[in-house]
């Protein structure tokens, strides 16, 4: 029996990750995870979002609660985040936040020069389109009528919610960090703190109104929500924000889950169904491609589709 082993096969044997030395050769990745990856992730603020910050911690956080803490990168394996994925689930995790955490996981460890592709072959990173996130005007409707304290967080949540929609779907992080002196003979001026595309939004009266009763006295923001500019302090307002959107789900009775995401796929439906080119409605969000606008309208519902076929038809059948 040949008892001669390549060291490359026995690293794949066992699940072994390697790294190249400066001399160029092959050594074993011993580095703490931890601290590698923290160090990681505190390279980004302020190069990307929030909010992709954010979801990496989150991501990082869950999974030192499933492995051991002295886990080096030597001993992430394809084994080990197939395991981590089913103890997510086993949790109640929702499939699409496992593939958020392990997409995040994913991120950090490429850039801490892993091999991502290898590592998470295994396991499912993509989102499936659960449920939808655009509002109709019915639904905005309901939001609009229903009865709440003027002085709550929950009636200044419903506000900011519709204002989101009226500004052509503007983020929640760039709406709440938006300031004074981004009005502009009429328009509202700024900058998308995820692409850095610059955004302009003609004020129409509509938002007027609210901006009047809202604006913010104290302080340079435009709207009352922030006194700094940490990320704790934001994100602490996102979890605010969301549970307020949460209630009034609940209290308007919708089937339609409200989230800070509804108002710009909302925004996006609508110019689409309105018979807006792609391009102007991909510059209105500020995205950087129009293909990634397609993902907010990917999971718009037939209808708009329907109604399309069934005028086809008539006009084919000779019907009026």
């Amino acid at each position: 029996m040949n008892c001669t082993f390549e060291w490359g096969n026995v690293c794949a044997y066992f699940g072994i990750q390697r790294i190249k030395s400066s001399r160029g050769e092959t050594i074993t990745d011993r580095r703490p995870f931890l601290p590698t990856v923290m160090n990681e992730i505190k390279k980004r603020r302020g190069q990307t979002s929030t909010s992709t910050v954010e979801n990496e911690l989150t991501a990082v956080r869950s999974f030192t609660k499933y492995v051991d803490r002295n886990l080096t990168m030597a001993d992430i394996t394809p084994q080990l985040m197939r395991g981590y994925e089913r103890w997510l689930l086993d949790r109640g995790i929702r499939p699409n936040t496992s593939a958020c955490y392990l997409r995040s996981l994913r991120a950090v460890l490429n850039r801490c020069g892993q091999d991502g592709s290898s590592l998470f072959s295994e396991v499912r990173t993509g989102g499936d389109t659960t449920e939808k996130r655009a509002a109709d005007i019915k639904t905005i409707q309901k939001i609009k009528e229903v009865t709440l304290n003027p002085d709550s967080f929950l009636s200044l949540a419903r506000e900011l919610f519709l204002f989101s929609i009226m500004a052509m779907g503007i983020p929640f992080v760039d709406l709440a960090h938006l300031r004074k002196s981004d009005i502009r003979d009429g328009y509202l001026i700024y900058h998308r703190r995820k692409t850095g595309k610059r955004v302009k939004v003609k004020i129409e009266p509509c938002m007027q109104e609210i901006i009047n009763r809202h604006c913010n006295h104290n302080g340079p923001y435009l709207f009352p929500l922030l006194r700094g500019n940490t990320e704790k302090e934001y994100h602490s307002l996102l979890c605010r924000y969301n549970r307020a959107l949460a209630k009034l789900t609940a209290i308007t009775e919708l089937t339609l889950r409200l989230t800070s995401y509804t108002p710009r796929h909302t925004w996006a439906s609508m110019a689409y169904q309105k018979g807006q080119p792609l391009s102007v409605i991909s510059k209105g969000l500020g995205h950087s491609s129009p293909v990634m606008t397609q993902t907010y309208l990917k999971e718009m519902d037939n209808t708009a589709i329907e109604q399309a076929n069934r005028t086809l038809l008539i006009e084919f059948n000779g019907r009026t």
